[in-house]
């Protein structure tokens, strides 16, 4: 009796003394890093999320549980998701022996465009005996945009092809230092550092090079997604901002320079965007991450309030492209001001409708419908094939 009594007072020891220690150094040199594989992908595409746990010390942890939380439109493998929150919560359970790390690497399909990010996450564990719950909030910071995906349907590339043309034709001619036309007699508004002084010398009277001219392509899209309707037309707004990334898309493979403005709210500033015009590779991931920030259950302004001046400001060496989702009168009028300016512009008007109604007889010839789709339940089908 004595023996089984001393016995179990030495495993009462053993419990409090092991409890103690887990509750004073499980945390000790305890390290979690959670980070998403790559900065952006398209809408559709896979991505990776790589979460890691360094216990540092000799003490084992039997149980510790990681649980953070992310957006619902990152779809990870083998999980449900709550359809009632904006929200996925995810709870992953480890064992780690002293001075043990422990990687894992979670695959998830990127349903939606947007900027998502992890800025926590709670560690729980506990004792040998699984008799104690230990707490501990760690901060962290990562995050990944999710693009739109570049609209692109035959129509659509053909009214790029003819966007191009008149561009081309109307926007100011400069003279290009890199293509050579030939040599004429000097005349005197050349300038002097234009004399090809070889056949100068050749011939005994002064020789100039002759350039060739090139266009300076300079365009400007103007993203509408005010929605103005009592059932708000979100899909139409997305299928809009897809119609974005597909412009972007070709200007920079024409090496063409565009400005981007919209009314749509950006996330993270609270204001409607504005882009100044360039060109090249990281203008274009630069408005790409602009359309994934936009934010369309805030509140947008009318685009004739934001960007009526800036249109009517514009010369005949730009071309103004307008993409929208709404007809509604006033917007039409903005758009009817072009006449005046002798300014080329093209009107991308998404719709569902089947025929163009209400839309002003001066605009039918700068109008070109693109029907909206509604968005599939499997993230992985390509929208862009859904367009009818």
């Amino acid at each position: 009796m004595i023996q089984f009594i001393v016995i179990l007072l030495m495993a009462a020891i053993l419990y409090m003394v092991q409890r103690y220690i887990y509750m004073k150094f499980w945390a000790r040199d305890l390290e979690v890093d959670i980070h998403f594989e790559g900065k952006e992908i398209f809408e559709g595409e896979r991505g990776r999320l790589v979460e890691t746990i360094t216990n540092s010390k000799r003490l084992p942890l039997p149980m510790i549980k990681c649980k953070f939380q992310t957006s619902r439109n990152l779809m990870f493998d083998n999980s449900t998701v709550n359809q009632n929150t904006d929200n996925y919560y995810r709870n992953d359970v480890f064992t780690l022996g002293g001075r043990e790390r422990i990687t894992r690497t979670i695959a998830f399909t990127a349903a939606k465009r947007g900027l998502y990010y992890i800025n926590s996450a709670e560690l729980v564990s506990t004792d040998l005996f699984f008799t104690l719950q230990t707490v501990l909030m760690h901060k962290l910071y990562d995050e990944i945009y999710v693009l739109p995906r570049p609209y692109n349907t035959n129509e659509f590339r053909k009214s790029l092809q003819w966007i191009n043309g008149e561009i081309k034709t109307q926007c100011h001619l400069i003279e290009d230092p890199f293509e050579f036309r030939g040599i004429r007699e000097y005349q005197p508004y050349d300038n002097m550092r234009s004399i090809n002084w070889k056949a100068t010398a050749k011939t005994g009277e002064l020789r100039v090079n002759m350039r060739d001219f090139t266009s300076q392509k300079v365009v400007r899209i103007f993203l509408n997604v005010e929605d103005l309707g009592v059932i708000k037309r979100t899909e139409a707004c997305e299928a809009a901002i897809k119609v974005v990334a597909g412009l972007v898309k070709s200007f920079t493979a024409e090496d063409m320079e565009f400005a981007f403005y919209s009314n749509g709210v950006d996330i993270l500033s609270k204001q409607p965007i504005r882009i100044k015009r360039s060109r090249g590779k990281a203008h274009e991931e630069e408005i790409y991450r602009a359309l994934a920030r936009i934010d369309l259950s805030a509140e947008t302004r009318d685009m004739n309030e934001l960007f009526g001046n800036t249109i009517t400001h514009g010369d005949g060496s730009m071309c103004d492209y307008h993409i929208s989702v709404n007809s509604y009168e006033n917007y039409q009028r903005l758009l009817e001001s072009y006449d005046s300016m002798h300014m080329s512009f093209l009107w991308l008007y998404v719709t569902s409708a089947t025929e163009l109604m209400g839309i002003s007889g001066k605009l039918l010839t700068r109008v070109m419908p693109i029907r909206s789709w509604s968005r599939s339940v499997n993230p992985e089908i390509d929208l862009d094939k859904q367009v009818g």
